[in-house]
């Protein structure tokens, strides 16, 4: 029922069609067939006496081996056939999968999707099952037809020796449905475990930068390990299944040739059997039956793994989502003016049930009016956004727009009229061209030419004056902007989003603090633009700047869940307490600020200088000259293919280390009894068949003697292939679990510019760390089974060719050249595969991966359809280059299947006609060609793993790289971090452009902040402040000139000792899926930090008392990316967690950006505070958060155009005097 299940897909798909069930069958009857030629040609051989005519047996041979050749000829073709077209089947089956799976996770809740088990599921599950479903699943169905086929053959031929042999078939079906069972089970409880491994690194994947600044790559490493440890315990369990699978299949099937040969000897002593041809053949069919069961053992693995993939899908596929967005129910929302009405909301997270949000809420946003929403963090303000966009339901009370309850709208066309522009912008991975014309699907626009969609982007672009940026880029629109438009600045990025919203004039607009990632020119325009927009329709401005929304028709102050005030700005500020005090909070007041400033001038002994850009490029000019350093280029590229050879891909799993090896040796050990097994069984039965030539009691005796000698080889079987499967199961585990814990780190350790190529997102790194070590692990395994083979084909050409060097020469011409032949081309063709397919069904993954974690914004966008068509596009694109590759490797598979039979065919040709001619006798035959009909099948069955050998060179030689990547660090990263540390820094001469663009960012910036000084720099979005920030932190390398802290250059300084000493409060906030305690002591032993300094932390970031009201307190956990918190209170967490560190330096990238104006107060004050005696770079928008600075520079266009005190700039009346003046808001 599983395999029913996984070839189904979404349910509705039929049982694979006739022709391929057909031809795998029919495949499958190939051999048991053979057997009936074998039976006469036995008869025939033994027959042979002095007088037998030989012209008679040569002919009688040649009519056999023509008999031979058929049967290879069709089998050859079946397999090809079946191969092909299970592959073209499975491939469309993953297709049709992967587009189910997509369409079923953006019709889900935003808190039910994991981008790491979706990445997992997308990836490695889903190419798990199309590996099941692919020519694996035709060699299943072959196997059964070869069990049916031969118990048919068996049973005409000798019903009572069928019958007693039967038992043996039975026993070995059902241990394998209960050890299938076992397995299944063990591996579905594995990848639970997995799931959690790579959750975490999805996780530190995305905050890649946080785990940087905060030395958290220890601590990451540690719990990824713990949960290895875990996945390695349940995968040693897991190991004692295939050895049961493996030594009870071989034991069962040595001690049924005992039993065979014993109890039809004694049928054909007492005449009923006819002939020991007919013995042979019975005996033939079970091993044909036995060893078809015994090649399904590695296959059940992969079905296991497969039906536990299935599940995991499952639980996706099959679940009831709350919404769909692709139903048609509903009705249309199409009024240009809507009034949109809370009525006695209640509402709290389904994660914190006990925390109200809203309590009571009863709020009315009037048709074609702008209401703005105000309040501290943790209001409720951007939980109207979610309710809106019914990401949520609230628990009790009525939300309508015109009148109608906001359910009974069909939900694409409500998220089609409702335009969000939220404070953490969006993009996706492609041109800015695509992510603005997002916002036309489900407008009348969408279906407008590309010319005309062109012509509206621009037009909005320019509205919001985006477009002069846009052109500055090489491509234009045209300009693919990143993973999460990381290419471009927070300000761009802003732009973007707010042009995406605005294209379409939607009914409803709600812009959620939408120009907080602005300066203060571009905030005036866009808000310009906001204002122009919004007239005539509903819109809804969240802001925490009071001057953004003063123009708006109302404004309503939420606290506690409910409205507190409500009023225009002007009465407001004539009634209110709380709003008025904001906005004097808010207030830039230049005359206090002079008089301050220039109290504090008049009493310093010597006034600060100032300079202007002509003083600065000046000096840059007379100092001195600087070698140009190199940014680093990214150290692997995980798109393209790093092959190692077969031998270093052996000498990498043998040796990961001491256990490894002993494991391996062991194994190899294990592997040579088991392998010496197949000789002996070639001399077992060669004099087991030739005993049938003799008469009465001495038949009998021949008989009982080799059948006890072939209960002992049975014997030995259970013993050596226990020893094989246990250990190669263990060596498999523990290659799987070293590599992907060096994996990992090695991973973790890249630099940022490795993190910023489209081809390294979060998910698909996942993807690659869950996939690439099992790969090995299954060549690991795959390794024991290679060595038997070596062991096989040694031994049994030492045996050949000392029986008959004649017959053995030419029965290896014939039969091992064809399949090595075909096994290597089939390798090869198969390495070229996985090169051609892998940027395609890598693209296809990263666009999947980039959909599911910025779920919110394709439903925000009712993006939906629009998703899964491209993600079908970019999966269907690489079938071409599939079905030319599927010409070549399937006929290469097909033969090494079954080229043996063209090498039988050419021994019984070839020896029937040496015993006519009497140059060999029939012992000799037997023991040459049952050698090297055993050497061949292991060869086959070698060259037809080649799949797992191809990916694992790949996958070790992506692992390779990452290792010797780390360990080509530079010697100044493994200096001892207990150094003198002079925190005063120095830019000189600094310029830096981006890796994967030639546009500078800076150009020749000299900046120096004194010990225990605190400077600010400013200027327009894009001009390269918080690249200023990312040199500090060393995320990247000044591309010339050079940073020096103490006077020592910065690149000489330990990474880790110095960022140790370094805090970050970034714009962007990552918090992670763990409790508060562990993400504000992120980075740190929580065994060295006292509770009292945690919590004076988190006092002085204002945030102790709302982690406090929470249920379980510090202990709370913080959700996927800190989503159970607002913008605000994860701003003040990692406020929180800086201040903790006690840093010598304290880098501040619009810390309070995401604050309330009270909360803001606090938190300024308290960083003040910890400014004291720390040197401290701030960079900010909002001037009123850096007037206190000791010295402020201005930025522009990657340059500094002025600096001095707040005092001194405002003097000069230029740049940062014009941007004051935007930003009073008297």
């Amino acid at each position: 029922m599983a395999l029913e299940k996984m070839l189904n897909g979404s349910g509705t798909s039929q049982f694979p069609p006739f022709q391929r069930v057909l031809a795998a069958f029919g495949a499958g009857t190939a051999r048991p067939l053979m057997t009936v030629i074998w039976g006469d040609l036995v008869n025939l051989y033994n027959d042979v006496k002095e007088d037998t005519d030989t012209s008679y047996m040569k002919h009688t041979v040649d009519k056999k081996a023509l008999m031979l050749l058929i049967i290879f000829i069709a089998q050859w073709t079946l397999v090809w056939t079946y191969g092909s077209l299970f592959s073209i089947a499975a491939m469309h089956h993953s297709i049709r999968l992967r587009a189910s799976y997509l369409k079923a996770i953006v019709c889900k809740d935003t808190e039910e999707v994991h981008e790491s088990k979706a990445a997992t599921d997308l990836s490695t599950n889903i190419s798990v099952i199309e590996e099941a479903l692919s020519e694996k699943l035709g060699t299943v169905m072959q196997a059964i037809s070869t069990v049916v086929s031969s118990l048919v053959i068996a049973f005409i031929k000798s019903w009572r020796l069928t019958l007693v042999l039967s038992g043996a078939i039975l026993f070995l079906i059902f241990k394998d449905l209960g050890t299938s069972a076992l397995d299944t089970k063990l591996e579905r409880q594995l990848q639970a475990i997995d799931s959690q491994a790579s959750a975490l690194a999805q996780e530190c994947f995305t905050g890649i930068r946080t785990i940087n600044a905060c030395c958290a790559e220890d601590k990451v490493v540690d719990r990824y390990t713990k949960i290895l440890d875990h996945s390695k315990m349940k995968g040693l369990q897991k190991s004692r299944v295939p050895a049961i699978q493996y030594s009870v299949t071989v034991f069962v099937m040595l001690a049924a040739y005992a039993l065979a040969f014993w109890y039809g000897t004694n049928l054909l002593v007492h005449g009923q059997i006819k002939s020991g041809g007919s013995i042979l053949i019975v005996i033939l069919c079970m091993n044909q039956a036995t060893n078809a069961l015994r090649l399904l053992v590695p296959i059940y693995g992969i079905l296991a793994r497969a039906t536990a993939a299935r599940e995991s899908l499952s639980s996706i596929l099959k679940s009831r989502s709350r919404l769909d967005p692709f139903s048609d129910f509903g009705e249309p929302l199409d009024a240009m003016y809507s009034r949109v009405e809370f009525q006695d909301v209640h509402f709290s997270y389904p994660s914190r049930r006990s925390v109200k949000v809203f309590n009571g809420l009863n709020l009315t946003f009037g048709a074609g009016k702008t209401t703005a929403i105000v309040g501290p963090s943790g209001s409720g303000k951007s939980t109207i956004v979610g309710l809106l966009e019914r990401w949520y339901d609230c628990n009790s009370g009525h939300i309508k727009i015109n009148g109608s309850n906001i359910d009974s709208y069909n939900l694409r066309s409500l998220r089609s009229n409702i335009r969000v522009v939220q404070q953490d912008a969006v993009l996706f991975n492609d041109t800015i061209f695509n992510n603005v014309s997002h916002g036309l699907i489900g407008s009348p626009y969408h279906d407008l030419s590309e010319n005309e969609k062109r012509r509206l982007v621009v037009k909005v672009c320019k509205d919001i004056q985006a477009h002069e940026f846009i052109m500055q880029f090489p491509q234009a629109y045209d300009t693919v902007v990143g993973v999460r438009g990381s290419l471009l600045s927070g300000g761009q990025r802003q732009r973007i989003a707010i042009a995406r919203a605005i294209i379409s004039n939607p009914v409803i607009l709600i812009f959620d603090e939408a120009t907080s990632a602005l300066d203060a020119d571009s905030e005036r325009v866009v808000q310009a633009t906001i204002e122009r927009v919004s007239r005539g329709r509903t819109s809804i401005i969240i802001a925490h700047k009071l001057a953004t929304i003063k123009r708006a028709d109302r404004i309503v102050l939420f606290k506690d869940g409910v409205v507190a005030e409500e009023g225009t700005h002007y009465s407001l500020l004539r009634t209110s307490n709380d709003y008025a005090r904001i906005w004097r909070a808010q207030t830039l007041t230049q005359k206090e600020t002079y008089q301050r400033e220039f109290q504090k001038s008049d009493n310093s002994e010597t006034s600060p200088e100032r300079s202007t850009l002509s003083d600065t490029k000046s000096d840059a000019l007379g100092g001195d000259v600087f070698v140009e350093v190199q940014t680093p280029e990214t150290a692997i590229d995980m798109g393209h293919e790093h092959i190692l050879s077969f031998p270093q891909t052996a000498k990498m799993i043998i040796g990961g280390n001491r256990i490894m090896v002993i494991t391996y040796f062991l194994s190899f050990l294990s592997c040579l009894v088991a392998g010496s097994i197949y000789p002996g069984q070639a001399i077992f039965f060669a004099q087991a068949v030739t005993s049938w030539q003799k008469l009465g009691v001495y038949m009998v005796q021949d008989a009982n003697f080799w059948s006890l000698m072939w209960f002992g080889l049975a014997l030995v079987g259970l013993v050596g292939f226990f020893a094989v499967g246990s250990l190669s199961s263990i060596g498999g585990t523990l290659t799987a679990r070293v590599y992907r814990g060096i994996y990992f780190r090695g991973l973790l350790l890249q630099p940022v510019t490795f993190f910023d190529s489209v081809l390294h997102s979060p998910s698909s790194l996942v993807a690659h760390l869950s996939s690439d070590p099992a790969n090995l692990q299954g060549f690991a395994i795959l390794f024991s089974s290679l060595a038997i083979t070596v062991v096989n084909l040694g031994s049994f050409v030492i045996l050949g060719l000392v029986v008959s060097w004649r017959f053995t020469l030419v029965a290896l011409v014939g039969t091992f050249p064809v399949i090595v032949f075909a096994g290597f081309l089939r390798v090869r063709s198969q390495q070229k595969k996985n090169k051609t397919l892998s940027e395609p069904l890598m693209s296809s993954a990263q666009y999947a991966a980039e959909v599911i974690e910025n779920i919110r914004t394709v439903s925000a966008f009712a993006m939906e359809s629009e998703v899964c068509q491209k993600m079908a596009q970019k999966m269907t694109s690489s079938m071409g280059v599939f079905y030319r590759n599927l010409l070549f490797t399937m006929p290469m598979f097909a033969l090494s299947q079954s080229g043996n039979l063209l090498g039988m065919t050419l021994s019984f040709w070839y020896s029937g006609h040496l015993l006519a001619d009497r140059k060999i006798g029939a012992l000799e035959i037997w023991i040459v060609f049952l050698s090297v009909v055993s050497g061949s099948d292991a060869a086959g069955e070698f060259f037809g793993s080649t799949s797992s050998i191809v990916h694992a060179r790949s996958s070790g030689g992506r692992i390779k790289s990452v290792m010797a990547d780390v360990e080509k660090t530079p010697p100044s990263a493994r200096d001892d971090a207990e150094k003198p540390f002079l925190n005063s820094l120095s830019f000189t001469g600094v310029s830096f452009s981006y890796p994967n663009t030639r546009q500078p960012i800076l150009n020749n910036i000299n900046i120096e902040i004194p010990q225990g000084l605190t400077v600010a720099v400013v200027g327009p979005s894009g001009s390269g402040k918080s690249t200023i920030i990312s040199l500090l932190e060393r995320f990247y390398e000044p591309s010339l000139g050079q940073i020096c802290i103490g006077g020592i250059p910065l690149a000489a300084i330990c990474k880790k000792s110095y960022r140790s000493k370094v805090s970050l409060v970034s714009q962007e906030t990552q918090l992670f899926n763990c409790t508060v305690r562990e993400n504000i002591l992120l980075g740190f032993p929580e065994d060295q930090v006292a509770d009292e300094a945690l919590i004076q932390a988190a006092r002085d970031a204002n945030i102790h008392d709302f982690i406090m009201s929470l249920p379980e307190g510090y202990n709370t956990a913080c959700g996927k990316k800190g989503m159970e918190f607002s913008g605000g209170q994860r701003q003040r967490l990692a406020i929180a967690r800086a201040l903790v560190r006690n840093p010598s330096i304290l880098l501040l990238d619009e810390a309070t950006s995401a604050l309330d104006s009270e909360s803001e107060r606090e938190v300024k004050e308290a960083l003040s505070k910890a400014a004291q005696g720390r040197t401290t770079l701030v960079i900010a928008h909002r001037l009123s958060t850096i007037q206190d600075a000791d010295r402020i520079f201005v930025l522009s266009e990657g340059s500094i155009v002025e600096e001095g005190s707040h005092v001194e700039l405002m003097a000069l009346r230029g740049v940062y005097w014009s941007l004051c003046q935007k930003q009073n808001l008297d």
